[in-house]
């Protein structure tokens, strides 16, 4: 499970050089990279890395259809996804947050 779980986080960190590049597809890459790092990684560090993988996701989506053409709206996707990212951490419960995951289990 360890290499599974840094080999996600290694591909998330790869895939958001790579999008940040300009290649904005891959923001959806590490938006699931970072979730899978975030759940293989359990209760202690993946509680709080399960926040930040909003904002890829919101970034993944504002290019996917194109709601992103200036650095103004870029701050605000990305304060977006990190007000999300704050609020999955401290309000909501991991069963849900990890949803996908929980069913399996």
């Amino acid at each position: 499970m360890t290499i599974i779980a840094y080999s996600s986080l290694i591909v998330a960190l790869v895939s958001i050089v790579l999008a940040v590049s300009g290649k904005r597809h891959y923001y959806w890459i590490s938006a699931i990279g970072i979730y899978i790092f975030s759940f293989l990684a359990g209760f202690s560090i993946g509680q709080l890395t399960v926040g930040l993988t909003f904002i890829p996701l919101v970034l993944a989506i504002g290019y996917t259809f194109d709601w992103i053409k200036n650095k103004v709206q870029i701050l605000i996707v990305l304060s977006l996804g990190g007000l999300i990212g704050f609020v999955m951490v401290f309000f909501v419960d991991n069963k849900w947050v990890f949803f996908p995951f929980w069913i399996f289990s």
